[in-house]
């Protein structure tokens, strides 16, 4: 994603994949489909030396900004209720 932003700003951008496929972990961690997590995070789950930079982050670009992008793109994803997943 950084890549991909950093390109539409008009930068040179090269990214380095190990996996001798491209995507290949997103197959193996969600199935097939489009693996992310906090949807309901908020600044105060994160930890930053600068205290506001996850605030600024998440002012600029939302869960919801994510979700719109992935769906911009047509990437299979699946919400879990927090029913179904336990904490560790």
């Amino acid at each position: 994603m950084c890549a991909i932003e950093a390109g539409k700003r008009g930068r040179k951008v090269i990214v380095l994949e190990r996996a001798e496929r491209l995507g290949k972990k997103i197959l193996i961690s969600g199935g097939g489909r489009c693996n992310f997590t906090n949807l309901y995070a908020g600044p105060e789950n994160y930890i930053s030396r600068n205290e506001h930079f996850s605030k600024s982050a998440l002012a600029r670009f939302s869960p919801n900004d994510f979700i719109a992008l992935v769906e911009k793109h047509h990437i299979r994803y699946h919400e879990k209720s927090s029913a179904n997943c336990s904490a560790t």
